[in-house]
């Protein structure tokens, strides 16, 4: 910084370049975790339209197994792919990311079209590390 600045000048300067790297790191943290959580809802319908309801359970976070069996969940899934089938297409309707102290957190609505119906979906997941995130919810409605 030139040294002709007055000295609260030159830390005005310093505050902002310091808020732009860090608003800079922010945004690379929300599009990584975004890109996460979508391949972690892609990953989902593959393994709801091959009926892996076994697998999709195990990779979910602790605090949705302590809100679901995995038999009540197995259920669920199984009543969802007979009356609406296999997911043909998933359009993003929504999605918002927060970082905290405690971790990231991705929310994803999608708008779905199943085989045998519409329905809308929404993903909250727990993102660790560049390691794909776990479902903690999910919801699906008929339309």
């Amino acid at each position: 910084m030139p040294h002709y600045l007055p000295h609260y000048a030159r830390a005005r300067i310093s505050l902002v370049l310091v808020a732009l790297l860090l608003t800079a790191a922010s945004a690379c943290s929300l599009t990584r975790g975004k890109g996460i959580a979508e391949a972690a809802v892609v990953k989902f319908h593959d393994q709801f339209n091959a009926a892996q309801y076994h697998e999709i359970y195990e990779q979910a976070d602790q605090a949705f197994k302590k809100s679901a069996s995995e038999d009540e969940f197995v259920a669920l899934l199984e009543a969802v792919h007979r009356k609406l089938g296999t997911v043909k297409q998933a359009h993003s309707s929504g999605w918002g990311i927060n970082t905290t102290m405690a971790g990231t957190m991705a929310t994803l609505t999608y708008d779905i079209e199943f085989s045998d119906g519409k329905g809308n979906e929404q993903f909250v997941f727990h993102i660790s590390g560049d390691k794909a995130a776990s479902i903690i919810t999910t919801s699906t409605r008929r339309s």
